[in-house]
This record gives structure tokens, sequence and C-alpha cells, in this order.
């Protein structure tokens, strides 16, 4: 088939055609020292140590929350022995490591022929830790006698470290001591031969230092900086005289420029991370949102290294300080040099390089500074650095410049309004109102919408004039009011806007009509416009076409599509010129009512609509031809979709991300179970297609490839993590659809993988400022719920109630079902209390309807059937939700 790429890749898989087998180049390289270790069995699986509570940084146990039951983090928890269970690994109480340190003397005492020791029994259940701790009296031995750094490694990776991840291994005090004996000769040994091919890299190095706890910045930056010395040096544009460093037996500057991008990995990495082996999730980097308020106040300082110390929020700021910021400022320049780096370095370091170049832009630091803090750290990275510094910053200038003027406004758009004297902070209230919005919690959008406005019944001057800088603020709560079918609050809220001295403008009404969408309120939508078309103004492409959207998905299709008759009809007889109030009807209204025919499954319907928009000169567009080619693949109609994409090409309509993950669905649907060379052809196949047109993979067209991949549990294991390192290798984060998936994954494991999901709990919450997503959090309840982890899903359901967000009661019926089951009865009458009170305010003023909606549930019939709730509760509680004034 000729034409576009994205048509042939469908044409292979559709009519099941396979190629040889290709490997995808962007395939990661697998961990060459881990210390991941597998899952625990459930039981062991509820341990968790005081430093690991869930959230640390929430405050459950204020006094004014005391609808929020505390959660007291050390109940119920086990006192086994310490496992290998965590990449840090946590010190066993001292009971068992008295015990264990015993046998340890002991061993060692007859591995250096001691004839006075006595004889003693050995103490109970030291016999599953007596090979350990010969391991480590053995380890012990070839430090003492001097035997190479490269050998002892080498034993503590293929002898101990196997040992480690057994199950209910007890891990004695003496290996943390023995272990930091050896890294200190590793790290001096390092240090004299940096190119050694023997010696372990220095992210192997630090990782061991991760492991045992002792991860000390200024070490890291010590040897770290002796790594990139040695890459400045052999990357030096009389490098090519030299012989080939391979030839020398020795490790050439990519492989060092690689270890140095693995380092910063390494670094970024949190102090605990309970992990499963080959855990994709721990192949990124971990670094957090920044915070901008922080960025701002101490950027006009020029305080690099304080704003930088804000990726390692897991580092104490003293610990890391001016030479860890040097050479992250020294590395952003080697990946960005043409003569010292490499498309697979910079590739694999795209998620820093976008963070340093973002401080960079963003903080002004000083070239004096700059100088000061290398001389004083680093001073034979000077020359290099302070070359390359001017030229790092005119290309990030000369790139906000051309960012600017493609958008016609300034980019830091990441920087949120200063709160002012008057206490308005729009991006946190708008938070407050988006969280609210999903939860369906209307007394806190009541809060928030009053936290706005000010607690004075009138509003006086000054605030007003306040509030007139919010215009975006006052249209997003008329939004919601309207989408939570408050339609008399919108009013109010519109009302309001006027009275402090603002306009409503075209933006206003078409997001208060997109509210009446999104509650599919048929009246108040024909309502509304009545009264714009009425008032004489000039509506715009954006405002019809949210009227024809809102009239199908509100189940009035009839009146959707004459409304497209009527603004066709509107226009021919208008004047069309500048003056009319007429809107010449585009392919996006259309399109509009295209998505609601299709979603209800009405395809003639669409079909027809399409060949009227084609009589009026109305030409598709791509997003046209995505949602017809989704719906015929969904239905099997292969040879359409074949035409569909003959059409385009000859209508000279180009794919676009969202066509090929419509492709990528019909590929994944030919691919056997098993076919794991082919699972990687395909994914290698899409993307190099994409590449060809132009194009790049968004995040819809990850989740698209994982949630395929995933449907085949783990034997798409190696092909999901190829999938995340071309996802971080663009600079991309994970979505919250891809977290929900991978959690949903990783309880569905045989046994469950704990671990792997309290590894994307940390990471969600470091690296996205835990935005409370309702759903990620939903599947990660019921899945602890229904592996008996009763503790970790009441924590995370109160950390939910203490931000508003309620979770639905299907979710809750499991969690319930486990407490009861358990015989946590108190913590099922606390849940029960909590849930009833939650649901009251949030859902005042409902009808009958969603009254018998909401008490109907088998939630309340199951805590009623346990004692925990009373029958006459819901007629009170359905009373009072009713009646409550709003």
């Amino acid at each position: 088939m000729k034409g576009s790429r994205s048509a042939c890749l469908l044409c292979r898989h559709i009519v099941a055609t396979k190629g040889g087998s290709r490997i995808p180049q962007w395939q990661p390289q697998v961990s060459r020292f881990s210390t991941t270790v597998p899952s625990r069995s459930d039981e062991q699986a509820a341990t968790r140590t005081p430093d690991q509570p869930i959230p640390s940084d929430v405050p459950v146990d204020k006094p004014e929350l005391n609808r929020v039951r505390k959660v007291v983090h050390n109940e119920r928890q086990s006192s086994s022995n310490t496992k290998w269970s965590q990449s840090k690994l946590r010190k066993m109480p001292a009971k068992d490591s008295a015990r264990v340190d015993a046998l340890f003397q002991e061993i060692i005492l007859e591995q250096i022929g001691s004839k006075d020791v006595a004889a003693q029994p050995t103490p109970k259940g030291a016999i599953m830790d007596l090979t350990l701790v010969k391991a480590i009296g053995e380890l012990e031995q070839m430090i003492a006698k001097g035997e190479s750094e490269v050998d002892a490694f080498s034993y503590l990776k293929t002898e101990i470290y196997p040992m480690l991840r057994e199950p209910d291994v007890t891990i004695p005090q003496v290996f943390y001591r023995v272990v930091s004996r050896l890294m200190k000769d590793v790290v001096a040994a390092k240090r004299e031969a940096m190119r050694s091919p023997k010696l372990p890299t220095v992210a192997e190095i630090f990782r061991v230092y991760a492991d045992i706890g002792e991860m000390k910045p200024p070490e890291w930056a010590a040897l770290v900086g002796e790594l990139v010395k040695n890459i400045v040096r052999t990357g030096s544009p009389t490098r090519q005289q030299e012989p080939a460093a391979d030839g020398e037996g020795l490790i050439t500057h990519d492989a060092m420029l690689a270890d140095l991008v693995d380092c910063w990995r390494v670094l970024s990495l949190p102090k605990v991370i309970p992990t499963t082996p080959g855990n994709e999730v721990t192949d990124g980097f971990w670094f957090p949102r920044l915070d901008q308020y922080s960025v701002r106040r101490l950027s006009d300082k020029g305080n690099f290294p304080a704003v930088f110390n804000g990726l390692f929020p897991h580092h104490r700021p003293n610990h890391l300080g001016p030479p860890v910021a040097v050479l992250a400022i020294a590395t952003y320049a080697l990946l960005l040099d043409p003569q010292r780096s490499n498309p697979d370095a910079r590739r694999s370091a795209t998620h820093f390089i976008s963070k340093i170049a973002y401080l960079i832009t963003f903080v002004n630091f000083r070239d004096p500074a700059l100088q000061r803090e290398i001389r004083h750290s680093f001073p034979e990275l000077e020359d290099y650095v302070m070359t390359r510094w001017p030229i790092l910053k005119k290309q990030l200038e000369e790139k906000t410049e051309s960012v600017n003027t493609s958008t016609g406004h300034v980019q830091p758009s990441e920087f949120p309004h200063s709160t002012s004297s008057g206490g308005i902070n729009p991006a946190a209230l708008g938070q407050r109102l988006s969280l609210a919005y999903r939860s369906k919690n209307l007394s806190e959008v009541d809060e928030v919408w009053q936290k706005f406005i000010g607690p004075d019944k009138d509003i006086s001057p000054e605030r007003a004039a306040e509030l007139r800088k919010y215009p975006d603020l006052f249209d997003y709560f008329i939004n919601i009011r309207m989408a939570l079918n408050q339609p008399d609050h919108g009013i109010h809220v519109l009302n309001t806007l006027r009275k402090v001295g603002l306009k409503p403008t075209l933006k206003t009404w078409n997001i208060m009509l997109d509210g009446c969408k999104k509650a599919r309120n048929i009246n108040v939508i024909r309502n509304l416009w009545a009264k714009l078309s009425g008032s004489g103004m000039k509506l715009d492409e954006k405002l019809w076409t949210t009227r024809v959207s809102a009239l199908i998905e509100s189940g009035d299709v009839q009146g959707g599509m004459q409304a497209l008759e009527e603004m066709m009809t509107i226009w021919n007889e208008s004047s069309k010129d500048e003056n009319t109030t007429a809107v010449k009807p585009t392919i996006e209204p259309v399109n509009a009512a295209l998505v609601g025919l299709v979603r209800q499954g009405r395809v003639s319907a669409a079909e027809s609509l399409l060949a009227w928009a084609g009589r009026h000169g109305i030409e598709p567009d791509v997003f046209t031809y995505n949602t017809l080619l989704r719906r015929f693949i969904r239905d099997g109609r292969s040879q359409d979709a074949q035409k569909l994409f003959a059409t385009m090409r000859d209508t000279g309509v180009r794919a676009d991300e969202a066509t090929f993950t419509i492709v990528l669905d019909a590929a994944f649907e030919r691919i056997e179970e098993d076919d794991v060379e082919e699972q990687a052809k395909t994914v290698a196949g899409v993307l190099d297609d994409m590449k060809a047109a132009g194009l790049e993979a968004n995040l819809q067209t990850y989740g698209k490839m994982i949630y395929n991949l995933l449907r085949w549990g783990d034997k798409a294991k190696e092909t999901v993590r190829a999938v995340l390192a071309h996802l971080w290798s663009k600079g991309h984060e994970l979505s919250p659809h891809i977290y929900t998936m991978l959690v949903e994954h990783y309880f569905a494991r045989q046994p469950p993988d704990l671990d792997a999901v309290e590894t994307l709990i940390q990471r969600r919450r470091l690296v996205d400022r835990d935005d409370m997503d309702n759903t990620f959090y939903d599947r990660v309840i019921k899945g602890y719920a229904l592996v008996g982890q009763t503790d970790k899903a009441l924590e995370i359901y109160y950390r939910l109630a203490y931000s508003g967000v309620s979770v639905i009661l299907s979710t809750q019926v499991e969690l319930l079902r486990a407490l009861l089951k358990k015989g946590q009865t108190e913590d099922a009458r606390e849940l029960v209390a909590n849930t009833k009170e939650m649901f009251m305010e949030s859902h005042r003023g409902v009808s009958d309807i969603e009254n018998a909606g909401i008490w109907g549930h088998p939630f309340w019939r199951l805590a009623a059937q346990n004692g925990l709730f009373e029958w006459k509760d819901v007629a009170d509680a359905a009373a009072t939700t009713q009646h409550s004034p709003s």
C-alpha cells in the first residue's frame, strides 16, 4: 500500500503480515547492579517503619479536623525481624542483632583459628542466618587480608546480595560496618583509577551507599567531580589524536558520560524505596515539581544552589551545597557539548537537562558567583565551565524568545501569581476548586468561593479592585457551579463579577455553556442560548460549537443538528460583511456534533452529517478522520478504515499523534499473547513511523501502548519498561492514567506486588506533588483492601478525606468487608461515621432520586447488617441532605 507510513503499519497488522523481528534502538540498559528484591507476602508487606507514613506531610491529628480520624502509623505493626525489602537496608532490632552478631563473632574466631573459644549452643533461629553470616565473615577476611577491591566488591554482588534478597533474612548490624569499610576502599581505588574497567562504576558505588543508608552528597560530589574532570579531559578536541580508550583497556568517554547520568539518577532516588527486581518505575529520575514560590523568591537573588536543592528534598540543603549545584551545571554543559556528548546520553538525561535549563533560565546565577563557587569546589573545571557558560545562556535566551514570539505572551506560565495583601492565591484556590468539583463536594465549593470574595457581607472597594485582577477565576467558578447543576449559584457568581466592575466576555458565556453541558441540563442550555442570541452581540465559533455539543451530549440530537442548520442558514442569509453577527460554519462545530453522534453509536447519522458538511463546502480535518477511524476499528470495519486512510492521503490530510494511537490499538489486536518480539516490534514501528511523519508520541500514545501491553501481564514486562524509558527520555512524566494502570497491574500480580505499589505511590507523591487523583487512589484503596492490607487502605482513605475528596462507595464496600473480616470493628465504625458525615456535607440539597441512589447503596446495607449504621439514620440523612439550605 502506498501512502503514509501510518497507513502501511495499519495494513501490516490488520492483515496479520509479520516481518522480521526488530529490536528498538531505544531499549534501555538493564541496571547492572540492582538491590531490588522479590515481593513479600501480604502479611509481611503490612509492616511499616515509623519513617514511612502515608502521608508524612499531612497533620491528620489537628483538632479542627475532627471528622478525620488520626491514623496511628505504628498500630498493629509486626515486630518481626528486619527484611531485605527496600533499597535502603533497614537496621534490625538490637535483640536480633546481638544474636546474629554473636554468631558472626564466633565464626570469625573460628576462621582465624582461635582455640580458646568455648563451645556454645547455636542460638535459636540462627540456622537461617548462618550462611549469610559466614559470607559476611568471608568478606571481612578478604578486606583484612588486603585482597583486591575488585574481588571483594564482586563477592558482595555475587555471593551476599542474592542472600539479602531472600524473604525472612535477618541482616546483622555488622553487615553495614563491613560493607561501609569495603566501599571506602573501593572509592579510594576508583579515585586512583577512574577509567579502570574492572572497578564498579561511580553510580554502582553510590547505589551501594544508598542501600546501607550512607548516601552522603559531599562524598558523592567528591567522586563525581573526579568523573566529570576525566570526561572533560578525554572529551577535549585533541582526543582524536589519542589512542582509542578501549584499545588501552580503559573505560571509554561515552561510558563515563553514561555513568555520570546514572549518578544523578541515583542521587535523585528517595532514601527509602521498596522495590521489586527490575521495577520499571525506579528507572527514571525522581525529580519533584519545583516549588514555584521558592523559585520566584530566590531567583532575583541569584541563589542558584538554594533553588537547585529543591530537586533533592530527601537530602538536607546543607548536605548538598554549592559543589553539587556546580556539578549540575558542569554536567549540563557536557551533555550539550557537541564535542563531548552523544545523542544516547542526551536522550537518557532529557529530564535532567530540562530541569537544569529551567533553573538557569529563571534563576539569575551571576557569572562572578558561579566562578567563585567553581574555584572553591572544582577549580580544574573553571576554564571549561566558564567558557561554555555564556554559550549555554545565549542558547536558552534564544529558545525563550522563540517560544514567546510564537505564543504571543511571556512564557513562564509555571509561575503562580504571588499571594497579594488581600490574601488571594488563585493557584491554590483553583486547585481546591478542581478537587471539590471532582469529588462533588458542594460545601467545599462554598468555602472556596467565600475565601475568594472575602469574609465581609459587602465587598469593599479595595477588595473589588483586587478581585478584578482575576477574571479567569470568576469564569472558573461559573463553570463549576453550572457543572454541579447549581445554575442559581452560577448566576450569583456572574452578578458578583459585574458588581466588582468586570464584564462577562464571550469566553465567560462559553464557559458557562460548557458547565451546562457537563451537567446535561438541557433546559438551562436552551434558556442561556435564547438570551445570548437575543442580545444582539456577535457570537463566535466557539460558542456555536459548545452549543451544538451541549445539545447532543444532553440527549437532544435533533436539536444539535438543527443548531448546525440554523448556523448555516443565518450565515447564508447574512450580508457576510464584517459588521454582521453571523458566524461562518467551519469543521469545528461539525466535529463537535460528530463526536456526540459516534459516542452514542449513531454511526449512520455521523456519516450523513459529513455528507451534509461536504455539500456545504466544509472539508474534514484530521480530527474528523480520527473520530471515524477509531469507531471503524472498534467495530471491526477494516475495509472502511482502509478507505478512510486512502481518503486522508488523497486529500492531503496528515496523520497526527491521535491517528497513531488509534493505529496502535488496531496493531495490538493482531498480536499473539506470547509474541514478545512482535510486541517490541509494534511499539518500535509506531514510534519510528511517528518520527518519520515529524511527530512525537504524547502521553495518550504512551498510555495506549502501556494499556495494550499490560493486558498480557508480565509477559510484556520488558516492553513496558522500554516504553517508560522512551517516555522519560522525551522529558515526560507519568500521567494519572498511566499511574492507575500500573497500580492495577501490580495488585493483579500473583502474589500482589506490594513493594511495587509502594514505590509507585512514593513516586507520585514526590514527582507530581500529589494532586490526590481520586481514580488512582480509589484503585489503591481497593487493592489494599482486597489483599488484606487494611491499615494502608485506611491511611489513604483518611488522607483523601483530609483533602475533601470522597472515595466512591463501591470501593468502600470492599474496605468495609476487609475490616469486618479482620475483626477491626471500631475502625469499621469510624469509617462508616466519617463517610456518612462527608456525604451529608457534599450532597446538600439533592433531589429524592439522587438521595435514593446515595443512601440505597450496598455500603449502607452492609454497615447496617453489622450494627454500624441504623436504618433510621438513612431517613435522617436523606432529609438533611434534601432540605439543608445551600
